[in-house]
């Protein structure tokens, strides 16, 4: 059975199962009632990994004050419904740009594979959405957790920052190389990614949680340096695709499935059996060096 583990003072993570990759679930403890970051991927998943684990921890999860998430891609928030359904006590909070996306997540999903149907895997069957019960400004505070709007691997894409000890918990704002399930890094708006990364860069960041295992450097960074080494190497991964697609597009190669199947190549990912999220990567860019 999966538990808690403890990455710093107060601020535990889970890895729950997910399809390909596990979906980071974190903990953080204080004064306050405990707060979830994320919630895995499926109803499922939060009977048979979050409640058990958590129980370890002799905590409920009627004992849980909010639920966070990070952004609404399915793997991050598939869950949260049913801990609502459980424990009808907990607060859902998401950033603002997240409303309608967290209320009728099924929808974005399937909005994300009609772009490349052809390439994409089918959408999940059940994906339940709730009403959030906040809607996060960038900078608002819940509890100790600071948010953070940092857009680049989708819009409403945001970490949340531990005040107390300097933890960045960042869902998959972060992306490196990707996981071995994408091929490389997911950026559906790469314009504003650098931006993100370097506003990041200039925090008092002294350790790093994601929501994935990414590679080449994995899921946490502990100390200030190691922290500010992955930030730098996800600009590095940043640049070096932004790069590789426009020197693409410069010697004619613009078909986004060719390009993605490259790209993926390039930085010694796994090509996946569906391309849709490395094509949705390459379109991004493609569509930013136009603008």
């Amino acid at each position: 059975m999966e538990s808690f583990t403890r990455i710093t003072e107060n601020v535990y993570l889970l890895k729950v199962p997910f399809t390909g990759v596990w979906t980071g679930v974190t903990l953080v403890l204080g004064e306050g009632a405990p707060i979830l970051v994320d919630s895995g991927g499926f109803a499922e998943t939060v009977d048979s990994t979050i409640v058990p684990a958590l129980a370890e921890l002799d905590i409920t999860l009627a004992d849980i004050g909010w639920v966070l998430a990070t952004h609404i891609h399915g793997d991050h928030v598939g869950g949260i419904a049913r801990m609502r359904e459980l424990a009808p006590s907990i607060q859902v909070g998401v950033l603002r740009e997240s409303d309608a996306r967290m209320r009728d997540p099924l929808a974005y999903s399937r909005e994300i594979r009609a772009k490349f149907p052809e390439h994409s895997a089918a959408p999940p069957p059940v994906l339940d959405g709730v009403v959030p019960d906040r809607l996060l400004d960038d900078g608002d505070m819940v509890g100790p957790l600071q948010t953070i709007h940092t857009p680049g691997h989708d819009t409403d894409a945001c970490c949340f920052f531990d005040v107390r000890s300097g933890t960045l918990i960042t869902g998959d704002s972060l992306q490196l190389n990707g996981t071995t399930s994408q091929g490389c890094s997911l950026l559906f708006d790469p314009a504003r990614y650098r931006a993100s990364l370097l506003r990041l860069l200039a925090m008092p960041v002294q350790n790093i949680i994601c929501g994935h295992p990414y590679l080449p450097l994995g899921e946490v960074a502990v100390g200030d340096v190691a922290a500010r080494q992955f930030l730098a190497a996800c600009l590095g991964c940043y640049e070096h695709d932004r790069g590789f697609v426009a020197g693409m597009a410069a010697a004619g190669v613009t078909d986004p499935h060719t390009v993605a199947r490259a790209l993926v190549a390039a930085v010694g990912g796994v090509e996946p059996a569906k391309l849709f999220l490395p094509m949705h990567t390459v379109a991004a860019f493609q569509e930013a060096d136009r603008r």
